[in-house]
């Protein structure tokens, strides 16, 4: 159990190194960071001091020894607004120069949506993004396009959409990709009674290679409901059989867990579901 990278998200409230704090008070050894409160624009780059208390406690931890990053929420790039859609870019370009300045290895962002833009001027729109992006963060580090849970017009519901992008942006090595279970799940993938279906279906699009890390939420919601709710781990309606039998495949064993289910969000709670997560682990 211990060469598996299990982990959840954190918080780090009042300072970027009490994420590793936190990681190490649920006992995970790997955690995702919301390093700006995700609701508000990063237009400016990260605090040192705050890095290097970060890399400190990361350096010294004898229990976290894997750490990504989740962008903030209000990133869409395929916004036609200037001034949104370069707001989305300097954030992406700040959490990339934070991942090169802490050896993470990639930023997970949501995609975006195409409410104001027809679809293949918006995969377009996303891709220069990107581009830019890669070319004015003084960075070396991957974007994560997150697999999306299907409302309303987003991007990524379907995994073609995710490798569309990947295929337009010119440093393509650099894209990467995140799943979440209760996003494909809600996008009508059936994770369920087709695992190996859907499995070999993501490395068919994406390529299991290209799979950073993978957010591990059960469902308050149906199969293909394209609405994003998680839900504790084993009490949705993927349920536990199924959500053992992801974690556990052997295709996807290597990658990065982490959990985003509401009880993580209280400490005490939280504890729970790692002992749940790291008990189901093989």
């Amino acid at each position: 159990m211990n060469s598996r990278h299990l982990g959840s998200f954190v918080s780090c409230a009042g300072g970027l190194a009490n994420g590793v704090k936190n990681g190490e008070a649920l006992g995970v050894n790997t955690i995702m960071l919301h390093a700006s409160p995700p609701q508000r624009w990063l237009s400016n780059s990260f605090d040192p001091d705050q890095i290097a208390a970060l890399n400190e406690a990361f350096k010294n931890s004898k229990i976290v020894k894997r750490m990504h990053y989740h962008s903030i929420y209000l990133i869409n790039l395929a916004n036609p607004d200037k001034q949104k859609f370069h707001l989305s870019k300097m954030t992406l370009v700040n959490y990339l120069e934070l991942a090169e300045q802490t050896n993470v290895d990639g930023v997970v962002f949501h995609t975006g949506s195409f409410k104001d833009i027809e679809p293949e001027e918006g995969f377009l729109r996303v891709a220069k993004g990107i581009n830019w992006i890669f070319e004015n963060a003084k960075s070396s580090k991957d974007l994560y396009l997150e697999v999306a849970a299907g409302s309303g017009r987003v991007i990524g519901s379907k995994l073609e959409d995710l490798a569309k992008i990947k295929s337009l942006v010119e440093n393509s090595k650099r894209v990467k990709f995140c799943l979440d279970t209760q996003h494909l799940w809600a996008s009508g993938y059936d994770i369920k009674d087709d695992l190996d279906g859907v499995v070999k279906q993501i490395d068919s699009v994406l390529g299991l290679e290209n799979i950073g890390c993978i957010h591990f939420n059960d469902s308050k919601t149906e199969l293909g409901s394209n609405r994003d709710r998680h839900e504790n781990l084993g009490e949705g309606l993927i349920g536990k059989e199924a959500m053992t039998a992801f974690l556990n495949h052997p295709k996807l064993k290597d990658k990065d867990f982490v959990m985003e289910t509401p009880d993580v969000k209280n400490a005490d709670l939280a504890k729970k579901e790692v002992e749940k997560l790291q008990s189901w682990a093989k």
